[in-house]
């Protein structure tokens, strides 16, 4: 999915692009994607209305609205889900899942060529009905909020592995699976590690980790811009390389399964003695 770095440069550029734009039509060209929470037509819900602004809420991207009754749109692009905004004309791409048409001429598209994301039409603020909306972490790029003290707090309330804790958006605002391997891997912590059992040295590490990585990937970003619908990867050390050989040590990246995901790791740099976790990384796909 778009995790925090490619939100923190999408968002805005969809802020600055969509302000003051006027919804011409709406058409779910996918319609498993969109959830319309109100009950009224989604053409009857948006359509006149404009686009007063574009915010980032965890993993959410947050469309607010004109008008009465007011309502917002929350996308949450999960795996694959990304943005084009261009002329309405314009050949679709075929992955296309939601079509705002804009009465300037353009339109904005929401992409997504698994479908596993959502589109919520829903009213202001009731993000109690979008499924991981209503809580959020702590904002791990907010040096007030996110210290050393409050990571450790955190840390030791769980019971889970490591990578299930950096993904959980309701702890931490927010990684995915790209970025937690990667912050795993600048820690030197194994992804299956039981958080209650990492030393107060790793969770140190982790907390490091955490800042460095995120700030330094939503820099790169920034820096090389990106289009809208691109989603940068090819500067991740770990993500998308099992069967590499690491950029550190040379031993070839292993594949395990978190948790009903997938994790890229180290085997040397971030050693685990469970070698039944492993799975062998040639015959499965990188995410």
């Amino acid at each position: 999915m778009p995790e925090r770095p490619d939100l923190e440069y999408v968002v805005p550029i969809l802020a600055r692009e969509l302000a003051g734009a006027e919804i011409a039509s709406v058409r779910a060209d996918k319609p498993v994607v969109l959830r319309v929470l109100l009950p009224a037509k989604v053409d009857d819900l948006l359509v006149g209305r404009r686009i007063l602004g574009a915010s980032r809420r965890a993993h959410f991207v947050r469309l607010s609205l004109s008008g009465e009754p007011a309502i917002e749109v929350i996308v949450s692009p999960m795996l694959a889900g990304r943005f084009t905004i261009g002329l309405k004309d314009a050949k679709p791409p075929r992955d296309v899942a939601m079509t705002f048409t804009l009465t300037d001429g353009r339109a904005l598209r929401y992409r997504d060529d698994v479908q596993m994301g959502k589109v919520y039409v829903i009213a202001k603020d009731d993000l109690a009905s979008v499924p991981g909306a209503a809580v959020i972490g702590v904002d791990v790029l907010d040096p007030k909020a996110f210290t050393i003290d409050a990571f450790t707090a955190l840390a030791k309330a769980r019971r889970d592995q490591a990578k299930v804790f950096l993904m959980d958006k309701g702890a931490l605002d927010a990684m995915g699976n790209a970025y937690a391997d990667e912050v795993l891997f600048e820690a030197g912590v194994h992804p299956k590690a039981m958080v209650r059992s990492l030393s107060k040295d790793e969770i140190a590490r982790l907390y490091k980790a955490i800042v460095k990585v995120l700030g330094e990937a939503r820099a790169t970003i920034a820096e090389r811009r990106p289009a809208l619908d691109e989603k940068l990867r090819d500067f991740l050390k770990v993500r998308g390389r099992p069967g590499e050989p690491c950029v550190r040590c040379g031993t070839k990246l292993r594949r395990a399964g978190v948790h009903g995901h997938d994790a890229i790791f180290c085997p040397t740099c971030q050693p685990d003695g469970r070698q039944s976790a492993l799975v062998d990384w040639r015959k499965t796909k990188s995410g």
